[in-house]
């Protein structure tokens, strides 16, 4: 039997389809079972109203009880809403390493692709991928084309792949094994 990778959309808003997220990670993670779970809220103790973001550490909170009430191992949350963890400006995403619960934003994604939905999915993929990897154990890479490479900004995203380098798809191998 395959362990659950799930995904929930956090919040209202519309925003990337996760039936669309779904057929790509089950592409890269061929030996989960990936499945979209019904939206949840974001729990107003994330929302900062001075700095008008989400506290995403708080919101992994939400997800570890989310993910355990339906049966999930890992779960990646996707919200519109930007993020943020202390001592940094924003994030695209944040994830227990390892661990069950993720979360990415779209907020920053989507910024200069509103003419180009290819390059608006292609960043969500990368960050999903990205984030999932440290679910699963895996840390930063030094190598700029691997999805697990650290995205200070959009440029970062845009440059790496899709997808783990050699030494990552190694390690992730290794993790799978355990």
């Amino acid at each position: 039997m395959s362990e659950t990778l799930g995904l929930v959309k956090l919040g209202s808003s519309e925003g990337y389809k996760l039936e669309d997220l779904k057929v790509e990670l089950k592409d890269r993670f061929r030996d989960y079972d990936v499945r979209v779970f019904n939206r949840l809220d974001i729990p107003a103790l994330a929302f900062d109203s001075l700095r008008e973001q989400c506290h995403s550490t708080r919101i992994l909170v939400l997800l570890e009880e989310h993910a355990q009430t339906v049966g999930a191992q890992h779960l990646l949350g996707v919200t519109s809403f930007d993020l943020y963890v202390p001592g940094m400006n924003f994030v695209f995403g944040e994830a227990r390493c390892p661990g069950r619960a993720a979360v990415i934003s779209t907020y920053r994604l989507s910024v200069g692709s509103s003419n180009n939905p290819k390059l608006f999915g292609s960043r969500v993929v990368k960050e999903a991928v990205h984030e999932i990897g440290h679910m699963l154990g895996l840390k930063h890479c030094s190598e700029a084309l691997c999805v697990m490479y650290f995205s200070e900004r959009l440029a970062d995203t845009d440059r790496k792949e899709a997808d783990f380098c050699s030494n990552c798809e190694h390690r992730m191998r290794l993790v799978e094994v355990e």
